[in-house]
């Protein structure tokens, strides 16, 4: 299909942090792909926290880029355009990723995304738009997490947030390398987590941090809200605290720690992955991974979806439906 860049797409933006203005779905021209992008025609979009933060102004010092922008970080699709210098891409070919939303001010919740190249993965024909669209930020996500956390088989692993997006992935990449998993969630989601394999439940309003089990090799910090002062009981000597969110510490004090300190803390900062996607893509074809679809929404209801979110009472992921 051509493209008429003259022609006006959807797109849901915001044009001040949320509290002086609220996000809409607009008509904007179809953006064109710069040298070294790929525009994609989205099919399926995504929602992670991160979107509907970034849209309320935190993290605003790590922003780059001025105002309108549109949400959304996750993609499935195809390719609609080629920029100058990609090879190896071709139009119509099934693709998903992710966008960099700190760096990038055209997001995908719109009919159509700009995206570098080295954001962007095949998607099998047998992976359909939902999955496809669900499964890049928190898969990466998990898998770098269990990098971090040197996950292998025999590790005794706690994942706190188990039942959330990147929490169940987590859960799962851990299990198909062979870890001993104990998920971390509230009793209502206890069936949800052991379906993905946990082998231990721990009920964090039952049971306060100072009671959970001790000695695990790995603590993945999914939420993440564990006190820093409890790392230490948590996890055996030489043991690595991973978190899905970087503060302070990561930057200044963990580094310098890492080195002399009685266990390692590193937080997931996260970056386009062909090994991480390929190890999904490979859980995924034996059937060890699945993702939760918790909700799809249309383009026109995302404001629903972000309500949801917020509540932070969801298990899995909400999928915005573009195409």
């Amino acid at each position: 299909r051509i493209i008429d860049p003259n022609s006006p797409m959807r797109a849901y933006r915001y044009h001040a942090p949320v509290g002086k203005s609220r996000p809409r779905l607009e008509d904007v021209p179809v953006p064109a792909p710069a040298p070294g992008e790929v525009l994609v025609r989205v099919h399926c979009a995504s929602l992670n926290p991160v979107d509907w933060k970034l849209a309320d102004g935190k993290f605003r010092f790590l922003v780059k880029g001025g105002l309108p922008r549109t949400m959304g970080s996750d993609f499935a699709g195809e390719i609609a355009a080629v920029g100058a210098g990609v090879e190896g891409w071709a139009q119509g070919e099934p693709v998903m990723g992710f966008i960099d939303p700190f760096a990038r001010a055209l997001g995908t919740f719109s009919e159509f995304v700009p995206v570098p190249v080295e954001f962007v993965f095949r998607r099998p024909e047998a992976l359909d738009a939902v999955f496809g669209a669900a499964l890049p930020c928190v898969g990466v996500t998990a898998v770098a997490l269990c990098d971090h956390g040197q996950v292998g088989r025999g590790s005794r692993v706690l994942v706190n947030g188990a039942a959330g997006g990147v929490g169940h992935m987590a859960v799962q990449v851990a299990k198909a390398r062979g870890a001993h998993v104990t998920a971390v969630a509230s009793a209502g989601r206890r069936h949800f987590v052991t379906v993905f394999g946990a082998d231990a439940f721990i009920d964090y309003r039952a049971e306060p941090v100072e009671q959970w089990p001790a000695g695990f090799d790995a603590v993945l910090d999914c939420v993440p809200n564990l006190p820093r002062d409890c790392h230490g009981r948590l996890l055996k000597h030489g043991g690595h605290y991973a978190s899905t969110l970087p503060n302070a510490w990561t930057y200044t004090v963990d580094p310098l720690l890492n080195r002399v300190g009685r266990l390692e803390r590193r937080a997931v900062m996260l970056r386009p992955s062909e090994p991480a996607v390929q190890e999904l893509l490979c859980y995924w074809a034996e059937g060890r991974l699945r993702c939760e679809i918790a909700g799809e929404y249309a383009l026109e209801n995302v404001a629903q979806a972000i309500e949801l979110s917020r509540a932070g009472r969801v298990a899995g992921k909400l999928v915005i439906r573009i195409a």
